[in-house]
């Protein structure tokens, strides 16, 4: 049920953006107190984070019609012991 993610996050506003291994794919998660949003499996970290910025550009613009700053990409730092997948079963 707990394991722990490999890969890497980032903050974005209110945001917290993961890209995360597992087993051959990337697995793109943004979330924040109020929000899930599960992105598609990508075959590799470039891409992942790539899909990750473009998801999150996408619901600022579409969801919360707010305009998000060309060039500004997240700042990602590796995953910690801290960092944990949950599943409720």
């Amino acid at each position: 049920m707990f394991r722990p993610l490999t890969g890497f996050k980032a903050h974005y506003q209110d945001l917290t953006i993961m890209v995360v291994s597992e087993f051959d794919e990337w697995r793109v998660i943004v979330h924040s107190p109020n929000l899930v949003l599960q992105g598609q499996r990508q075959y590799n970290a470039a891409k992942a984070k790539d899909h990750a910025s473009a998801l999150i550009k996408a619901y600022l613009n579409d969801v919360k019609h707010e305009a998000v700053a060309e060039g500004q990409e997240p700042d990602w730092q590796p995953t910690g012991p801290d960092d944990w997948l949950v599943w409720k079963g």
